[in-house]
């Protein structure tokens, strides 16, 4: 956990000082759905779910992040996720990434993030039937690293301030989360959306 508290405080810092010159945005989103690819022996006792092998995730929560770009297709993010997992139990993860922007074509753009992620949640090993599957390190608080780890993010841009985003991220330590939301851009170029029509205006 300490190589990962120290990438994120790197991230926060570099966050903060960097919101007031380069180009930076921050972002809200929810997320719900998603899908998990590992075989879950605790899918009989899950308390939320859309099937019974427990692949497909029912878990509501927001996801918060800023970035911050190093150039017109590079940047930094910090995410940070807060959720009622499937056991109706707080659950968190915390992300870091470099990202790349695939391509930039009018409103539309494609992103992909690669990065550490940190996942963490309320113990489950007080429910009973409780089977250890070997992903979480058991504590009051069950935590897992992921050093390899990413989202594919779509935007759409809405003005010069906000842009609609889609993303497929990193929801569990085996799967995978759907999060839509609203992308705030706290500095912006130009040249991220000069084809517009109503850029100018």
């Amino acid at each position: 956990m300490l190589n990962l508290k120290g990438i994120i405080a790197a991230a926060i810092l570099c966050v903060s000082a960097g919101l007031c010159t380069a180009q930076s945005n921050i972002s809200a989103a929810l997320t719900g759905f998603g899908a998990d690819f590992g075989d879950r022996e605790n899918a009989p006792i899950y308390k939320i779910k859309a099937d019974d092998a427990g692949k497909i995730l029912l878990e509501p929560g927001l996801r918060l992040g800023g970035e911050i770009y190093a150039s017109d297709i590079t940047s930094l993010k910090f995410a940070q996720t807060i959720k009622i997992d499937c056991m109706q139990k707080a659950a968190f993860s915390t992300q870091v990434m470099l990202r790349f922007r695939l391509f930039k074509i009018y409103k539309h753009s494609l992103s992909i993030g690669i990065g550490p992620c940190g996942f963490y949640r309320q113990t489950w090993e007080d429910e009973e039937g409780y089977i250890d599957e070997g992903v979480y390190h058991s504590g009051s608080f069950q935590t897992k690293i992921c050093w390899l780890s990413g989202e594919l993010e779509y935007n759409y841009y809405l003005s010069k301030k906000n842009d609609l985003s889609v993303a497929i991220v990193h929801g569990s330590p085996e799967g995978i989360a759907l999060a839509i939301g609203i992308k705030h851009w706290i500095s912006r170029k130009s040249s991220h959306c000069n084809t517009c029509p109503s850029f100018h205006h």
